[in-house]
This record gives C-alpha cells, sequence and structure tokens, in this order.
C-alpha cells in the first residue's frame, strides 16, 4: 500500500501529498525548494501549504528572514482521522434532520407501500448500497450463480460484503452454488449463513433477491439492467414465507 493512496483517502489532495511526503524525507524547507522538488506552480504550493498547516500536518520552522516549513510526526495523520470521523458523524446526524424537508409532493409516506424503479447499471448499484442502511440490521438473500454482483465486477461485489460486514448486517443466504472456501471463511463466517437451493432451482432464474426491513429488493442480470422495490409489510410477508421454505429444504454450507 503506497502512502500517497493512503494520504489520498484522508482528504489530501495531489499537492498537499508531494509536499508532505517530500517534507517528511527532507526535512525542513523553504517555499522555493518546495516548488523545485516538487515541480509545483509557487502558488499551487503556497496554498498547499497553508492547507496542511490548517490540518495540522505541517509548521513553519527556521529563524529569522528564513522562513521554512516542516512536517509534523506521522502520528499527526490518525488525529486529522479523527476529526473527519467527527465531522461525518455531525454530518450524518444534519443530514437525517433535513431529510424530510426534501420530501417530493406525492411521495408515499413512512410505512406506506410503494414501488421504485432503477434503470442502468449505476442506478442498480445505488439500489444495492442502500441496504447497508436497512434498520434492522438483517438481509435475506436468494441468487443465481451468475448474477448482477459477478457480472458488474467482482471488486463491486467484494466491496458490498466488506462493508456489510463492518456494519454487522447479518444474512441469510440461498445460493445455487457456494463459494471458494477461503471467501466464504473471510467474508461470511459469523455473520452470514448459506444454504445451497434444491436442484429444481438450478439455472432456471437469473433475479436476485433481498428481503430487508418492509422491502423486497429485485436485481435483474447486468443484461437486463435494473433493479424494482417494492415497499410493502404484505409484499415481504409473502416472500418470507416462500423464502422459509425454501430455507427449510436447502443444504446448508458450513
Amino acid at each position: 500500500m503506497r502512502p500517497h493512496d493512503v494520504l489520498q483517502r484522508l482528504g489530501l489532495s495531489d499537492s498537499e501529498i508531494a509536499i508532505y511526503l517530500e517534507l517528511s524525507a527532507s526535512g525542513a524547507l523553504t517555499a522555493a525548494e518546495l516548488v523545485k522538488a516538487t515541480r509545483g506552480k509557487r502558488p499551487t504550493v503556497y496554498y498547499a501549504l497553508r492547507q496542511l498547516i490548517d490540518r495540522g500536518l505541517c509548521h513553519k520552522a527556521g529563524g529569522a528572514g528564513v522562513e521554512r516549513f516542516q512536517a509534523e510526526p506521522a502520528k499527526a495523520l490518525r488525529r486529522v482521522l479523527d476529526e473527519r470521523e467527527r465531522e461525518h458523524a455531525q454530518l450524518g446526524k444534519d443530514i437525517d434532520a433535513i431529510i424530510p424537508l426534501f420530501a417530493r409532493k406525492g411521495e408515499a409516506a413512512e410505512g406506506m407501500p410503494g414501488v421504485q424503479f432503477y434503470e442502468g447499471e449505476a442506478a442498480m448499484r445505488q439500489a444495492i448500497t442502500d441496504t447497508l442502511y436497512c434498520r434492522s440490521r438483517h438481509i435475506d438473500s436468494l441468487a443465481p450463480a451468475d448474477n448482477f454482483f459477478f457480472q458488474a465486477g467482482r471488486a463491486f461485489g467484494a466491496d458490498y460484503v466488506r462493508e456489510r460486514v463492518a456494519r454487522k448486517i447479518t444474512t441469510r443466504n440461498l445460493w445455487e452454488k457456494a463459494l471458494d472456501p477461503a471467501t466464504m471463511r473471510s467474508s461470511y463466517a459469523g455473520v452470514s449463513q448459506v444454504r445451497i437451493l434444491p436442484k429444481g432451482m438450478h439455472g432456471r432464474f437469473r433475479t436476485t433477491v433481498f428481503a430487508y426491513d418492509d422491502v423486497v429488493l429485485y436485481i435483474s442480470s447486468k443484461k437486463n439492467g435494473y433493479a424494482l422495490l417494492v415497499r410493502s409489510k404484505e409484499h415481504v410477508e409473502l416472500v418470507r414465507a416462500m423464502y422459509d421454505a425454501l430455507w427449510d429444504v436447502a443444504t446448508p454450507v458450513k
């Protein structure tokens, strides 16, 4: 893992990263020396230095008449992360507070039945990502062997499962076939149960189904390119009754 990539994920710009890495490697430097070392434009370097100072990642050093800049110890990066986490936590509260202000005229009231249609891969990914915010912290899934998660690229599925595990969302999974043992252990052990569907269902469907809260989400193949979300307690009851019946006759995977 490159330091540049980690610093970028922390929110630093490319200019800030270049200057911070140069200061960390070379010690105290003047702005002119940083311009030369990083091959950046002088205004860009000065702006990046101000940003780094504001973040608490560098400070001015040197005697009178010679203004130099020096990087703070690397442990200051943890403090920057802690500050970002506090900001994100507050932002989450603020977003929850303003969500009711954006309710569209005619939009179904909370708890009322409704249907949403998502068309195209980007919209499908968004619908799937939204399941990570389920209130119940539990999802029942039914999936064919060749499903959207694999068709959209394994990185998307891996990132989704990693985030789901981090949020401590448990799952029951009915699949056509199990994944490789290493993936099962690293991604599903302890938080999920997996069972294999009866052979009579193998190769006969291409849609993935997620049931959570009072919602059922249908995810087509990438070729068909749509997701359908049905918000209805009655519909969830129906789907869960069928799901439980399948679960009882499916084959457990350890």
